[in-house]
């Protein structure tokens, strides 16, 4: 099938990587949602990732008259010769949290559960999905059996907007976080994904310099208030680490974006009005400026992508299409090691 609407050079330069990387990605919905079955047979076709899908019926396999390859693999979730390898390690898993094997058995049922055990198990790389899942149930799976890459570790999110031609970011990309997961982070949470940001910055976008402002109503201590003093504080935390990279905060969105702006309001500012990492400091305002920014600024919209789990699971939004799943699966395999 062949690849069209993602059209961006960005996008070009994605695809072009994860074919690169060759990894195989388990699409638990493509038995259920029509737009994961063309994403994944797109993928396929296309080399863009070893796509495993997972099915519970014939019915959109008979549709699309799939046929299994070297890049394409069906798993029937019901019957699959896999089911006691995977009803065992769960049960292992979990036991100690009070789950049983039937209750293994029955969480398995679910595709969700299913594929997160493939990438647990290292029968894939990475798994995306949520389609037609919440964001809770999709990401609860991977919470409980993948969990981070340290005890430690905070799961975020980012999102990458694209607007190539605006003139902000690099190259008119920005990344935003966080937008997806965590409601009120504190400001040691917000250094974490600061770093974690700019990691997948640097890694799965492409950055070459990310500059990064930590937002809020306020700049450089102009007004008080308990989310302005958290930004302030997690931008001394983040400053304290020598990071490799630009950061300043506390910030108003005009004074990162805004050379003009940023030279009245925080003239000795590294950021310049030049930023292209942003670090909200809470879900609500993240969430609230990624869909102004893409319903009214024009931007193409990536995400919410994860971070920081030991191996890469992604959720999309309910409703995403072919295009939007295409993407999330590159990423996905970026993502792997």
């Amino acid at each position: 099938m062949e690849i069209k609407g993602l059209d961006t050079a960005f996008e070009k330069k994605l695809l072009s990587n994860a074919k690169k990387k060759c990894k195989t990605i388990v699409l638990p919905e493509a038995g259920i949602n029509e737009q994961v079955m063309l994403a994944g047979l797109t993928c396929a076709e296309n080399k863009i990732a070893k796509i495993v899908m997972l099915v519970s019926d014939n019915k959109l396999l008979e549709k699309y008259n799939v046929k299994e390859n070297s890049y394409l693999r069906v798993v029937d979730i019901n019957n699959s010769e896999l089911l006691p390898m995977l009803v065992n390690a769960l049960y292992l898993k979990r036991k100690e949290k009070g789950l049983t094997e039937d209750g293994a058995k029955e969480l398995l049922k679910n595709p969700i559960y299913f594929g997160t055990m493939m990438v647990e198990l290292g029968l894939c790389d990475g798994q995306t999905g949520g389609a037609t899942y919440t964001s809770a149930d999709a990401l609860r799976p991977a919470l409980q059996i993948i969990k981070g890459k340290t005890p430690q570790s905070l799961i975020s999110s980012y999102m990458i907007m694209i607007g190539e031609n605006k003139k902000i970011g690099d190259k008119g990309v920005i990344m935003l976080s966080d937008c997806g997961l965590n409601v009120n982070p504190t400001a040691e949470d917000l250094c974490q994904i600061c770093f974690d940001t700019v990691d997948s910055a640097r890694k799965i976008a492409g950055f070459t310099e990310p500059k990064v402002a930590v937002l809020s109503y306020s700049t450089m201590g102009s007004a008080e208030g308990d989310s302005a003093i958290k930004s302030r504080t997690a931008t001394k935390l983040i400053k304290e680490k020598n990071p490799d990279f630009i950061v300043d905060g506390e910030m108003q969105f005009d004074s990162a974006v805004v050379p003009s702006v940023c030279a009245r309001k925080a003239p000795n500012s590294q950021v310049k009005g030049s930023a292209n990492v942003f670090i909200f400091p809470d879900l609500q305002s993240g969430n609230i400026s990624y869909k102004i920014i893409q319903r009214l600024a024009g931007f193409k919209c990536i995400g919410p992508i994860t971070q920081g789990f030991r191996k890469p699971v992604n959720d999309l939004s309910r409703g995403a299409d072919a295009n939007e799943v295409i993407r999330a699966i590159a990423i996905t395999a970026l993502q792997c090691d």
